[in-house]
């Protein structure tokens, strides 16, 4: 990723963490899975590297003070021009296949620290599961025409 598409990338990404993120992680112990999606064709889309280093780049200090705080970083990057069969977490898979955007990036960000900060596993799962509800009530009434 170079130049003006490499800013435009930063820039987005620091910004959509800017608004779910409060305040950056102090500890050192920041894990980081980063799923990109994409309909474009291999040679005209990112590999995996060029993925990794500039999100982390973006992130710093807003979801952690320096990337030197991360000790784990893996990235999925799947065509969404191919059948797939998916597990695992499931939350935000359709952001990544229902997008009617040439490319989705979803950044999960995990600190046993910022989990404790929280109020701990349960409470940040139940947070999670109002957020889906919420997000997967907006998409059927927009899929039906009305507002939620």
């Amino acid at each position: 990723m170079k130049g003006k598409g490499k800013q435009i990338f930063y820039d987005a990404v620091r910004a959509a963490a800017q608004r779910e993120i409060a305040n950056p992680i102090t500890s050192d112990d920041v894990e980081i899975e980063i799923a990109y999606a994409t309909g474009k064709k291999r040679s005209e889309r990112k590999d995996a590297d060029n993925v990794n280093k500039p999100t982390l780049d973006a992130l710093q200090g807003v979801a952690y003070l320096n990337d030197g705080q991360v000790r784990s970083a893996t990235s999925t990057i799947f065509d969404t021009n191919i059948s797939l069969k998916i597990g695992g977490r499931v939350e935000h898979i359709g952001q990544l296949f229902y997008s009617k955007k040439p490319h989705v990036l979803l950044i999960m960000i995990y600190s046993d620290t910022r989990l404790a900060e929280l109020g701990g596993e349960q409470e940040v799962q139940r947070r999670r599961y109002v957020e889906w509800q919420r997000n997967f009530d907006e998409l059927r009434a927009r899929a039906k025409g009305t507002t939620a």
